[in-house]
């Protein structure tokens, strides 16, 4: 495990953060801004409002020789116990915004809620969208990991995604960024910065659109464990066939190896649904790990298939 900065380097962040004016918290429990409500404290979060106030926090951080990592709306995340070696980046201002182009395109900031952003944009009579309006976090993560359900994804919708990366400026479109199930380039390029995104969508029916927001709240709600803590499917369903052609999702595989309801410390196998984790209350980082750890064991003694992630680290896990 790393280092926890220094008091000297905390000091000369701040000093240089409020010199250049750029908004910034201390001593913040990463846990309310995880859906997990797991996460220790972080000593400084940084919150720029403009792409101008992002790089010249890149600049500082570079001066001084800390670590950052970024954080959006924390849906999809295992936040560590002890994030205490880096300083978190966080958009604000005008990245929570999106705007309306005219003719069916948007433009959707990297620091919006997906939910309430999508669900308001199939309400002004736009299809496509709609599976979007279930799935909660910020764009900017939806983008990373190409987030999708019911058969629809988000980079189905993209026309150019704006980023930063090497303290550079890009657009680029969905064709010039390597992504696929529940996942992109920037998965792996983690100094990757999403600032926005720019989709087109198609006029339809208003009712039909409300009756399909509808279908799919119910369905979400309805596969899902009710009013618990967690991050979302913990792990990526295989892509893979039994010999009817049907695909094997994972938690079935989860569900065969007997470790529906499976605990450790506050941290839960959900028994309404095994592919979530579930955070009873106490749960910690490590709690959660060793279940995900145990999962991934278990599930290829019983059926040799090797389960991947879908929940992403922040900051070390043991």
């Amino acid at each position: 495990m790393s280092l926890s900065l220094s008091e000297s380097q905390i000091r000369n962040l701040k000093q240089a953060l409020e010199s250049s004016r750029i908004p910034f918290r201390s001593e913040v429990r990463l846990s309310i801004h995880s859906s997990f409500k797991i996460g220790g404290i972080c000593p400084v979060v940084v919150e720029p409002e403009s792409s101008e106030q992002i790089l010249e926090a890149l600049f500082i951080f570079r001066k001084l020789e800390i670590s950052w990592k970024i954080l959006g709306g924390g849906s999809n995340l295992l936040i560590s116990d002890h994030p205490d070696n880096f300083v978190t980046l966080r958009l604000s201002g005008k990245f929570k915004e999106f705007e309306s182009l005219g003719n069916g395109k948007f433009h959707i900031g990297a620091a919006t809620n997906t939910t309430p952003v999508f669900r308001q944009i199939s309400q002004l009579g736009y299809t496509g969208a709609e599976f979007l309006s279930t799935i909660p976090g910020w764009t900017g993560g939806a983008v990373i990991q190409n987030a999708g359900c019911y058969g629809g994804e988000l980079f189905d919708l993209i026309q150019n995604v704006e980023f930063l990366r090497d303290e550079k400026l890009f657009i680029r479109k969905p064709s010039e960024i390597k992504h696929g199930y529940r996942s992109t380039e920037f998965l792996t390029e983690k100094d990757s910065i999403i600032l926005g995104i720019e989709i087109l969508l198609k006029k339809g029916d208003i009712e039909e659109i409300e009756m399909s927001l509808k279908e799919k709240r119910d369905r979400r709600n309805s596969s899902q464990p009710e009013n618990k803590k967690s991050a979302g499917s913990v792990f990526k369903n295989p892509k893979i066939f039994d010999e009817n052609g049907k695909e094997i999702k994972a938690w079935e595989l989860i569900d065969k190896a007997g470790l529906r309801g499976e605990m450790k410390g506050g941290a839960q196998i959900s028994p309404d649904h095994c592919n979530f984790i579930v955070n009873l209350g106490t749960a910690t980082a490590s709690d959660v790990n060793y279940l995900i750890n145990l999962t991934l064991d278990k599930v290829y003694q019983q059926s040799g298939i090797h389960l991947n992630r879908e929940i992403e680290y922040f900051g070390d896990i043991s």
